[in-house]
């Protein structure tokens, strides 16, 4: 068998142009690939030198394939993005041309065709009420997205829907007279009085809550738009911005004549509504970061983009907060997040605890006017003993002159020592009279005071009404929890 030997310099060489190649291939032009590698001399007849270079040309070729492919896919890639660009545009395009189409077969656009048929005065109520149902509605596509987010089921999916966008009956009729407010056609303290079913019950509590907006001709709104120059329509006094009214009054800024008086909750209620007057501290009655400023501030108040209502239980009121605020709170268990369900029939309860409250603090009031007249007896009685004393006094002194009189033997110095004797005995007893009496009412108050505790103590069992001693007015007081 006949042996090939090649030659050390064509190895080399072979071996330079595979290096050099394979350092170069990826950044060699077309052009440059496809040129051709020949052989001189004597490795024209070598069948290895053929062999090598002719893999040499393969993958040569190889290569150029590869980067013709990518180019060509890059090239449709392109094209393809161009193409779903196009497509995109003519999609926004043929969407835009479609809602444009159907703009007026809107729910909002066929509502607000609804609305303009309607009296001015009312026609915000009805958009309230339109924007509480989409509230509503995007409270239940939130719920929905949460859900299939999660993995959920479709069906699980479409419960939650329904569950976040229900409403109920006592939610209409508890935001129908929020808006009813807001909207100045009813009055606010007048509303509080009904509960969830959107009736009032008749009790002491009501009853005297009513009776506040039971107004005579002086306050009455009617009649001071139709007399605007009757100055003692109502109470007047020496009134500034700054008065501060005994309680339950409050600052109005009268319109028509351009003054200030001190007048009930419930009458300066009417004169905003009527537009004659304007209550001048509102800051227990407005919240400066919600949009119903009328209504305090509750599960339904529909808060500035950002904020959302909580319950704060420490101060015991909602408020418009920041969300960021909100999960603050809440983490440190210092405000809750209440449902408006939840609240509506936390009201009905608080409604019948507003009754007791008043019903106790009626009886407690009879209590002290008994206390009172107690207090009076008594001291009638020691004032009866005390006068008597006195006449008694008046008598022996009287006697002693007309024995002194009578009696030629009874010297003047006499006299004077026994009528000095007269005297002081009978202060004596006056002094005794005044401490009896003392002690008599000191005994009675105490023996009040005991039994108001011991009410206290029986009421204050009851987890929603406290009885306590209110030091600036000195008076026991029943208050709900």
């Amino acid at each position: 068998m006949r042996r090939v030997v090649i030659p050390l310099v064509l190895i080399f060489s072979i071996s330079v142009a595979l290096g050099s190649f394979f350092e170069t291939g990826h950044s060699q032009t077309a052009d440059e690939q496809n040129e051709q590698t020949t052989l001189s001399g004597d490795l024209l007849n070598s069948p290895l030198a053929q062999d090598i270079l002719e893999k040499i040309e393969q993958t040569r070729q190889w290569i150029a394939d590869l980067e013709q492919r990518e180019y060509e896919k890059t090239k449709a890639q392109e094209e393809l993005e161009e193409r779903r660009a196009v497509a995109l545009e003519r999609l926004n395009q043929d969407l835009l041309e479609w809602e444009n189409l159907w703009s007026n077969y809107t729910s909002r656009a066929a509502f607000e065709r609804f609305v303009e048929d309607k009296p001015p005065a009312i026609q915000g109520v009805f958009w309230d009420q339109f924007e509480f149902k989409e509230m509503k509605v995007n409270a239940g596509r939130a719920a929905l997205k949460e859900v299939i987010a999660n993995g959920g089921s479709l069906s699980e999916a479409r419960e939650a829907y329904h569950t976040a966008a229900e409403t109920k009956r006592i939610e209409l009729i508890e935001m129908n007279a929020q808006f009813n407010v807001n909207h100045n056609l009813a009055y606010y303290k007048q509303q509080l009085l009904f509960n969830s079913t959107g009736q009032i019950t008749l009790n002491p509590f009501t009853q005297s809550k009513l009776d506040e907006y039971t107004v005579d001709y002086r306050s009455d709104p009617q009649y001071l738009l139709a007399n605007p120059q009757d100055k003692f329509a109502s109470e007047s006094m020496e009134t500034s911005p700054d008065t501060k009214c005994r309680e339950g009054y409050i600052v109005v800024h009268r319109l028509p004549s351009d003054d200030y008086t001190c007048v009930t909750e419930a009458t300066a209620e009417m004169w905003e509504r009527f537009g004659i007057g304007e209550i001048v501290d509102k800051s227990a009655i407005f919240d400066e970061y919600s949009l119903t400023p009328k209504v305090k501030t509750n599960p339904g108040t529909q808060c500035i983009d950002g904020y959302i209502v909580v319950y704060h239980l420490e101060a015991r009121q909602y408020g418009c907060v920041l969300q960021a605020t909100a999960d603050d709170w809440i983490q440190d268990n210092k405000a809750e997040i209440h449902e408006l369900t939840q609240f509506i029939l936390d009201k009905d309860d608080q409604k019948e605890v507003d009754n007791q409250v008043f019903e106790i603090n009626q009886e407690i009031g009879i209590l002290y006017d008994e206390h009172a007249i107690d207090q009076n007896q008594l001291k009638k009685k020691y004032d009866q003993i005390y006068k008597d004393q006195e006449t008694l006094a008046k008598e022996d002194e009287k006697n002693l002159s007309l024995e002194f009189i009578s009696d030629g033997n009874m010297t003047k110095k006499e006299f004077s020592d026994r009528i000095k004797e007269i005297r002081k005995k009978h202060e004596i007893k006056r002094d005794q009279i005044l401490e009896d009496k003392f002690q008599a009412i000191e005994n009675l108050n105490t023996e009040f005071h005991k039994k108001m505790q011991e009410m206290a103590s029986q009421y204050n069992a009851n987890p929603k009404i406290k009885i306590t001693w209110i030091s600036e007015k000195s008076i026991f007081q029943a208050a709900s929890r």
